[in-house]
């Protein structure tokens, strides 16, 4: 029994020598050729999520009879001087001035003012819409729709994260917004601000005034800011060595701690703005890598 547990130890000790040897030997290999990556160049903006409200002069179209109304269309139009927005009974309200038109109201008319809004750190909640239909009878002094005089611009009040890069864009005058993902951004004008600390509220000048926008009151968009230059790498490859932040560099058959600076960015990975250039190579899993000698080959 003695003799068959002693070999059974010497069998055990054996395994553990031949894996232990087996490690040493792979983490010799990974140390003499890690796993390399170019550095690519890039640029850089944040976007901030957009969220507020649409201000613009307006007024209410009321029934000047009793009648059935009929419109061309449900939707917000631009319509002329003396063109017709309704009829009632057969006999036409006309436009009075050029501007858009919809046979809608939402009982804000008049009172969803700059003056208003900018009190405050936050909005009224919005009302539905009240939308006329062809065929509705309206006595005299019913509400038609809402009439938005043309040419005027078309303003907003937003509320942003505070970032640095977004507050030199203020101080400069403008912000480039941009309602769609994958749409052009456009420049809009400051025109006020008030700083809360982490967020900031902004009135602001819009670059656009369709007429589809005064069906709603409310916008949604981004805000793009802090254009900068640099190169991205995997965040593999960016480490922490005596407390500073530092790839290592890839020099001929060395690796060299090299510090950078920058900032993780979506993608896992890593936006740098000094301290490599395009083209150079680091080590793409640096973790637990030392520096010294390797074999690219």
């Amino acid at each position: 029994m003695l003799r068959r547990l002693f070999y059974y130890a010497i069998l055990f000790l054996l395994a553990v020598g031949v894996i232990k040897a087996y490690l040493f030997w792979l983490e010799n290999y990974i140390t003499l050729r890690p796993e390399v990556v170019s550095v690519v160049a890039m640029g850089y903006m944040e976007e901030l999520p957009l969220e507020g409200v649409l201000i613009w002069d307006e007024r209410l179209v009321s029934a000047n009879r009793d009648g059935v109304l009929t419109s061309p269309s449900s939707l917000p139009r631009r319509v002329m001087r003396g063109e017709a927005l309704v009829t009632l009974g057969g006999v036409a309200i006309v436009a009075d001035s050029a501007g858009y038109f919809m046979p809608a109201f939402d009982g804000e008319e008049g009172m969803w003012t700059y003056s208003r809004l900018w009190t405050g750190s936050g909005f009224p909640p919005l009302r539905m819409l009240t939308i006329h239909e062809n065929g509705v009878f309206l006595r005299n002094g019913d509400p038609v729709g809402k009439f938005v005089p043309q040419p005027q611009d078309l303003r907003g009040i937003v509320y942003l994260d505070r970032t640095a890069s977004l507050m030199r864009d203020i101080s400069r005058g403008f912000i480039e917004i941009r309602l769609e993902p994958d749409s052009k951004p456009k420049r809009a004008a400051v025109r006020a601000y008030r700083d809360f600390g982490k967020r900031v509220k902004v009135y602001l000048t819009l670059p656009f005034f369709p007429a589809s926008i005064i069906s709603t009151r409310k916008f949604t968009g981004s805000v793009l800011t802090g254009s900068r230059q640099g190169v991205a790498v995997p965040d593999t490859a960016v480490i922490m060595r005596g407390g500073r932040t530092g790839v290592l560099m890839v020099l001929g058959g060395m690796t060299e701690f090299r510090e950078v600076e920058g900032f993780p960015i979506e993608g896992n990975k890593f936006f740098i703005t000094s301290g490599v250039l395009p083209g150079n190579v680091v080590v793409l899993h640096a973790d637990g890598i030392r520096e010294g000698i390797i074999r690219l080959w």
